[in-house]
């Protein structure tokens, strides 16, 4: 079965509420789970119904050498015939589900670009809102850390000092915790030139356009 999404984002992570959008992704999601938990069951009515016919071998090969009738004749044949009668109806719930779930699917990318212009706006601005907020956490760490690292720094080099007694003493410049900042730093900045070159691109694209069509 070819899958139009394999995976699907939920706005409510980052506070926006697309009614339309869960509305449409939950109905997914209910035809998904029905289309597993009816392979899990048809699986394991399968796997029944091969131990069943293993323990009718057993069965069967006791009777023979005891020089007994098939024990099995009339007993197991009817749990046999049901249970592959619910295999039966099982896969034929799973092609109809097949059939289903392509179609909603369809459905949910359409209220997507129904809804495209003012999400784009609202993810936009939870990313900005985002962005800013990481930076902000960037700036209040490095308050946090500075003092206790810069006490642990001066406290080992004093542990090393005493045990050597050496002429000079000093700390290093705390280059390590700054460093590691920087990088998560620069990371979100990454994220901002390319939303931002995003938004300039969408722009220009916008311009092109409106010139072909005047």
């Amino acid at each position: 079965m070819n899958r139009a999404f394999y995976s699907l984002p939920d706005p409510r992570e980052v506070g926006l509420k697309w009614k339309e959008f869960g509305k449409a992704a939950a109905k997914v999601g209910r035809i998904e789970k029905r289309f597993h938990d009816t392979q899990n069951e048809r699986a394991r009515l399968e796997q029944e119904i091969r131990e069943l016919g293993e323990n009718e071998v057993r069965q069967l090969a006791g009777a023979i050498l005891e020089g007994t009738d098939d024990p099995t004749a009339s007993a197991s044949s009817g749990e046999h015939e049901k249970l592959v009668e619910r295999v039966r109806l099982l896969k034929r719930e799973e092609q109809a589900i097949a059939q289903a779930l392509p179609v909603a699917e369809e459905e949910l990318r359409q209220v997507v670009f129904e809804h495209q212009s003012r999400w784009k706006e609202e993810a936009d601005s939870a990313l900005e809102k985002a962005l800013e907020a990481e930076r902000r956490a960037y700036l209040k760490v490095l308050d946090i850390i500075e003092d206790p690292r810069s006490k642990r720094l001066y406290a080992e080099n004093l542990a090393a000092w005493v045990r050597n007694v050496g002429p000079t003493f000093g700390t290093p410049e705390d280059a390590a915790g700054r460093s590691a900042i920087g990088r998560l730093q620069a990371d979100a900045e990454y994220a901002a030139d390319k939303h931002n070159e995003r938004q300039e691109n969408e722009r220009l694209a916008r311009q092109q356009e409106e010139g072909v069509a005047s």
